[in-house]
């Protein structure tokens, strides 16, 4: 994928971002309610939030964003992220390239400290979040239910000094 360009997500990419997404729901993520245009377009609009694309000739291929951990000012450090790309294309090196892009991006906000929760059966999440520096933390045994079964999630974490 020589072509991918990696950009700040405007307004116009918002449906692009919530298809991406909710190709994941039940899946990869304990979201069982498609989000919409309209959940992305607040993301945008929130100045300690960051989202970024991974854009190729087949249009938006991936995305990876940072928001607040907490509401509570305590907290102004910590960021979660996450990212996601369209089914069939993810392990081409784009998705590294793309969070080093939202390093940077989080680093700029204020962010030192990023948390990522991936379910525990995701070897391949939890392999691309250790290359890029982040450690784990733990698991939530049970934390979530998707179709009737139990779903455990790893807490990963990234200090940037």
């Amino acid at each position: 994928m020589l072509s991918v360009r990696i950009r700040p997500a405007g307004p116009f990419d918002a449906a692009a971002l919530a298809a991406i997404f909710n190709a994941y729901l039940g899946k990869a993520t304990l979201a069982l309610e498609p989000l919409g245009e309209v959940d992305y377009l607040a993301v945008l609009d929130d100045p300690r939030a960051a989202l970024l694309v991974a854009e190729g000739a087949a249009g938006v291929l991936g995305y990876a964003g940072v928001k607040p951990y907490s509401p509570r000012g305590g907290y102004a450090v910590a960021g979660e992220s996450s990212t996601f790309f369209r089914p069939g294309h993810t392990g081409t090196g784009e998705g590294e390239r793309l969070y080093r892009a939202l390093l940077a991006a989080a680093y700029a906000l204020g962010y030192r400290h990023l948390t990522a929760r991936i379910w525990a059966t995701n070897a391949g999440s939890i392999r691309f979040h250790t290359r890029l520096g982040f450690r784990l933390v733990g698991t939530q045994h049970a934390i979530g239910r998707v179709d009737g079964q139990v779903v455990d999630v790893v807490l990963m974490e990234l200090v940037m000094p």
